[in-house]
């Protein structure tokens, strides 16, 4: 074994040289000072990471002062109820589903009001993008998983609509430039391409703070976080270290352009070989075909456990499929490198003519 590589969908490989100063930043001293984890986040130390990180996301985002950046605890599964006790008290929210994370972010939504579903895939095993039917009156939102991180499904764009879009960016957030700004709202979870798990980014247009409903636990009101700058609790401060960390990594490789070329070149070299294959396959359209998730099905199902358990002898961690969909699945993130896909291209050409 020459080299390890990460293809695991979350928590997701690190940049090698933001590992390399995450582990600096917690090396002890000699003298004792704390590191990066144990400094209070009310101190100057901390108030300047928290600075230049929600500096940098609004850059990369390229949102203005309509956004709130919020850097908030939970994950997504805690936005899937979070965002429509906030913003749809008394109205419906609508809900395009494309895979797996979108189903439970409307059923979240069922348990805490009214929302209904207004296109589905899920007839065709979620392989395709759904048309989108009419909005519900008095529409609170519409809510969209970008990229589906279990099926493989990548919206190209936001969907168009003349309410306010919601949009679970998770698996996809900061790789490749976004029109960011013409969303509402939006979510994400670190541990995919910002870093290590404990943090999720959440961006929500102002003007929607004045529709939430008066009293919301205090902690599930987005305006407590806003008011007390995301600390309305002891944050999660070495997600928050390294997510910046991650950001200036993104700044020295060009930032988000050149890492949607790089995504891109990668991931059509894997569908390319997969496509090739008599023995791989992938079901999803070509024009909604995921850059960061490829799930993949081998020809003889009984062979899968046999592919996932020859790859980790092989190096190549992580490619076992979610228990929902079965297979095998590429995560092809941010930190992957080009190395990584052709190790990865070479194991699945060799494990084709060997047990075919």
């Amino acid at each position: 074994m020459s080299r390890v590589h990460n293809f695991s969908a979350g928590p997701a490989a690190l940049p090698r040289a933001v590992r390399e100063r995450l582990s600096e930043a917690l090396k002890p001293t000699p003298d004792g000072q704390p590191s990066v984890a144990e400094i209070s986040h009310r101190g100057p130390r901390f108030a300047a990471i928290a600075d230049e990180l929600v500096e940098r996301l609004r850059h990369l985002m390229q949102v203005g002062d309509e956004h709130e950046v919020l850097l908030l605890q939970g994950g997504a599964n805690l936005q899937f109820a979070w965002l429509p006790m906030n913003l749809a008290a008394g109205r419906v929210a609508a809900y395009t589903l494309t895979g797996h994370w979108g189903e439970k972010a409307l059923a979240e939504a069922r348990r805490v009001g009214q929302a209904v579903s207004v296109g589905s895939s899920e007839a065709c095993s979620f392989t395709r993008l759904p048309a989108l039917e009419a909005l519900p009156p008095d529409c609170a939102y519409l809510h969209y998983t970008g990229n589906e991180t279990i099926h493989g499904v990548q919206h190209p764009l936001p969907p168009a609509c003349e309410v306010p879009l919601a949009a679970d960016l998770s698996s996809e957030f900061l790789s490749r430039p976004y029109p960011y700004a013409d969303l509402a709202f939006a979510y994400a979870g670190a541990q995919k391409n910002l870093g290590i798990a404990g943090l999720t980014v959440v961006l929500i247009r102002r003007d929607l703070l004045e529709t939430i409903p008066d009293g919301l636990p205090k902690y599930l009101d987005y305006r407590s976080w806003v008011a007390s700058d995301s600390m309305f609790n002891t944050p999660a401060t070495l997600s928050w270290y390294v997510a910046l960390e991650v950001l200036r990594w993104i700044d020295s490789v060009g930032g988000l352009g050149a890492l949607e070329q790089r995504n891109a070149r990668r991931a059509r070299r894997l569908y390319q070989t997969i496509d090739a294959s008599d023995f791989w396959s992938n079901p999803v359209d070509d024009d909604c075909r995921s850059v960061m998730n490829v799930p993949f099905f081998a020809a003889d199902e009984r062979l899968t456990m046999a592919a996932v358990e020859a790859a980790e002898a092989a190096g190549l961690l992580g490619l076992k499929g979610h228990r929902a969909l079965g297979g095998l699945r590429a995560s092809l993130y941010n930190a992957i490198d080009d190395d990584a896909v052709e190790s990865l291209i070479d194991f699945l050409k060799d494990f084709e003519r060997r047990r075919a």
